[in-house]
């Protein structure tokens, strides 16, 4: 694997992960909602599960649900019903944007398992990296299948680091936000919209 398609994968690899996904939104509405803390924990959540995307595609798990109707069909709505429910939630969040003490905080487990489940029902991720990694390996090589784990793990860790940053950001935001009761209302409303729109975009997805 040749150097220039190492720095070539990391420069797409950039514009993809800054531009927003159900990840990215999930951890900056944690990130709004209960600060940095809890952000942080949604990003665990979704960088396991995209690391679980990764092994499924180097693995060839990916080539089952683009050759099976019947398996992508039954991923893809487990994952566009699991965005639905992550939307509803938002509609009818009525917490304010306030510090809230421990008790009161979502669960850490809860936090990593929705931002982990975010991540992994979403079949067209894993076709994503089943299509998009063999572009920067070579495919003749025996380590074809080894380049793409590396490829895939670079991939994660920049996507942690951006996801961070998003959580920072959002906190940041939290504070201003806070101060108005209708902005806090009208977020929900969009987050949950989002969220929705998202998974609507799952359940219409098609195989490529």
């Amino acid at each position: 694997m040749e150097i220039t398609n190492i720095y070539l994968f990391i420069s797409v690899s950039f514009i993809l992960l800054i531009s927003p996904g159900p990840n990215t939104i999930y951890v900056v509405t944690k990130g709004m909602n209960e600060g940095r803390k809890s952000a942080f924990k949604a990003v665990m959540g979704a960088s396991v599960g995209d690391l679980a995307q990764v092994l499924a595609a180097s693995l060839g798990l990916a080539v089952l649900l683009q050759a099976s109707a019947l398996a992508f069909f039954i991923v893809k709505m487990l994952g566009a019903s699991y965005l639905f429910y992550v939307g509803i939630r938002c509609f009818l969040n009525k917490q304010q944007m306030l510090v809230k003490s421990s008790e009161e905080q979502t669960k850490g487990k809860d936090l990593f398992f929705t931002g982990f489940l975010t991540s992994v029902l979403n079949p067209k991720t894993t076709l994503f990296f089943l299509s998009f990694l063999p572009q920067f390996i070579d495919n003749q090589s025996v380590y074809a299948q080894q380049q793409m784990l590396l490829l895939g793990l670079i991939f994660i860790i920049m996507g942690f680091f951006v996801m961070s940053v998003y959580a920072v950001l959002a906190e940041k935001l939290r504070f201003w936000i806070a101060k108005n009761d209708r902005i806090q209302a009208y977020f929900n409303w969009a987050t949950g919209a989002i969220f929705i729109g998202f998974g609507l975009r799952v359940a219409f997805s098609e195989r490529r």
